[in-house]
């Protein structure tokens, strides 16, 4: 992979002095809407207050026949101003999970009132921006399918386009009132002499912090590892990828220099015996899975089936029978429900023996972890303030969540190759719920980066998914 394309700096807003924050932009990474309507369904909208003022007094039911009669927003104003919801109004959800507004597979509001009355949400998504002390960092969240599948034209061709983006970002955030300081001096005279005055705060695992630099050397070692030519398969790239973050821990914490990963990687690469799945995985780490995959694929359907579409549901969903129920049986019992009635073992299914996978699903998963390299939005302040330890092993459990995924429609199929048409949708389903995370409470936060702050955490279960690939 070439080096990010940032040859020009982004414009400077309305207002602003002098604007010489560079934007970056990852190379390869191509992205149009389609116009599939998938984004707008499967989660709620919401509108700040100034999305809300924009279309709260049009006659809608005058407009369409599906629109008439029709609750369309639901309000969490109380709960929005206590810190317990992102915004203080949602559009309503029809019976099929789709926005009210989605019409057509198109946006009724885009349609009838213009690109610039849409929800903000809606005018970013799926961009994501990353401010640093190198400069913005451009991305892109996998909950959108043309994302996934890398549709569209090079992003490295699209910068005007994407520094409107950015001020739109710039927008919402001053619209929600919690403008980090980073984005206001970004958005406003910062220039390339101040850039380093911006922070950028990650630590390697918990309670062990990084300087940018720092960061930037563990992420270079990460990033070569991934796109190395030299590993069988993606799974011994992970395994590499997990040694060189315990190799960091190790420089890191006896003074060492990081910059030294760089040098470790042939090293990690020649070093990975092939028949390294002789452990099976203990205890903590099977119910770790589960629960991550729980959570990517289970939760958000028993979220749909108990939402009451006319209001935020007000029963905790914790004492709903249906709802622990589901919990018990995929956390604890590693089962799950098909949307066929059938029950799987997620242990089982894991372990199918398939097909290697093709090119083609490496060239993706190798695109996926470049991108939330590149993009810094898979730790740090981008993503709840999870460590690099941390919010990798997240990406690893995310990987793992996928082909287990693919395997279970394997073994429904009754064969043994796994499509990387269920890749595609394994990973829309994950990165909705990964954008969730932001939603956590500080304490919540803590936990989760606890609980995923153990170097080679899924080694054992990476090493299990790699043997199973033997067909």
């Amino acid at each position: 992979m070439s080096e990010p394309s940032h040859e020009s700096a982004s414009s400077p807003p309305s207002g602003a002095r002098e604007f010489h924050l560079p934007m970056l932009i990852p190379e390869g990474i191509r992205y149009n809407c389609q116009g599939c309507g998938r984004c707008c369904s499967g989660w709620p909208v919401g509108l700040t207050e100034k999305d809300y003022a924009r279309v709260k007094d049009v006659d809608w039911g005058s407009l369409h026949p599906e629109l008439a009669g029709k609750e369309l927003f639901r309000h969490r104003d109380k709960e929005f101003a206590g810190g317990d919801s992102l915004y203080p109004h949602y559009t309503t959800a029809r019976e099929d999970g789709g926005c009210s507004f989605l019409i057509d597979n198109l946006c009724f509001i885009h349609g009838t009132l213009g690109e610039d009355s849409k929800p903000s949400m809606c005018k970013l998504f799926p961009y994501t921006f990353t401010v640093t002390p190198s400069g913005i960092y451009v991305g892109l969240v996998y909950g959108s399918m043309a994302a996934v599948r890398n549709l569209g034209n090079l992003l490295s061709e699209q910068r005007p386009m994407l520094e409107r983006m950015w001020q739109v970002q710039v927008e919402y955030e001053r619209s929600q009132g919690h403008v980090p300081d980073a984005v206001v001096r970004a958005a406003s005279s910062l220039t390339a002499e101040s850039l380093s005055a911006v922070e950028f705060k990650i630590n390697l695992t918990a309670g062990i912090p990084l300087a940018w630099q720092e960061y930037l050397a563990v992420e270079e070692a990460l990033t070569s590892v991934i796109h190395c030519e030299g590993h069988a398969d993606f799974t011994r790239a992970l395994l590499a990828c997990s040694r060189l973050l315990s190799e960091a821990l190790r420089l890191k914490s006896s003074g060492g220099d990081l910059r030294q990963l760089k040098e470790l990687q042939p090293a990690l690469s020649a070093a990975l015996p092939a028949g390294s799945a002789a452990a099976r995985a203990t205890v903590a780490e099977e119910l770790l899975f589960r629960a991550l995959y729980f959570k990517s694929f289970e939760w958000p359907k028993i979220r749909r089936r108990i939402a009451d579409h006319r209001g935020a549901a007000r029963k905790n969903p914790l004492t709903d029978p249906q709802v622990v129920g589901h919990v018990l049986a995929a956390v604890l019992l590693g089962r799950v429900e098909t949307t066929a009635g059938r029950k799987v073992s997620l242990a089982g299914a894991r372990r199918l023996r398939v097909k290697r996978l093709s090119p083609e699903m490496t060239a993706f998963f190798k695109r996926y972890f470049y991108l939330k390299l590149f993009s810094k939005t898979f730790a740090g302040p981008a993503l709840s303030g999870l460590s690099v330890v941390s919010g990798f092993n997240n990406l690893v459990g995310n990987f793992l969540c996928a082909v287990t995924f693919a395997k279970i429609q394997a073994l429904l199929r009754g064969d043994q190759e796994l499509r990387i048409a269920d890749l595609y949708e394994a990973h829309v389903l994950i990165d909705r719920e990964v954008v969730m995370l932001n939603q956590l409470s500080s304490e919540k936060r803590s936990f989760y980066d606890l609980g995923f702050s153990s170097p080679r955490l899924f080694d054992r279960l990476v090493a299990e998914v790699a043997a199973g690939f033997s067909i």
